[in-house]
């Protein structure tokens, strides 16, 4: 569970830091795209066993859910920022 909460991690950082809706598109990928981090771990649960694949399947969605919300504040940040350079020029 430590790599979640290093993805997460991660994923905070890396958002924080993206600029325009490219760079958060390709850091979109880098986590729930399909080869993303958090999508290999998905791809890890088959090999536990039942109880262990739902206790870490329920960790895992938790972790999603918070990188996708991170990443919709992110998109509402960056489209409101090139709203207001617009506005501004």
């Amino acid at each position: 569970m430590s790599d979640l909460q290093a993805i997460l991690q991660e994923a905070k950082t890396a958002l924080a830091a993206t600029a325009t809706v490219p760079e958060l598109e390709q850091t979109k990928a880098k986590f729930v795209g399909k080869a993303g981090s958090i999508t290999e771990q998905l791809k890890l649960l088959g090999k536990l066993d039942p109880e262990a694949r739902k206790t870490a399947g329920g960790a895992i969605n938790e972790v999603k859910g918070q990188v996708e919300a991170l990443i919709n504040a992110a998109k509402t940040r960056i489209l409101n920022a090139e709203l207001d350079a617009k506005l501004a020029a």
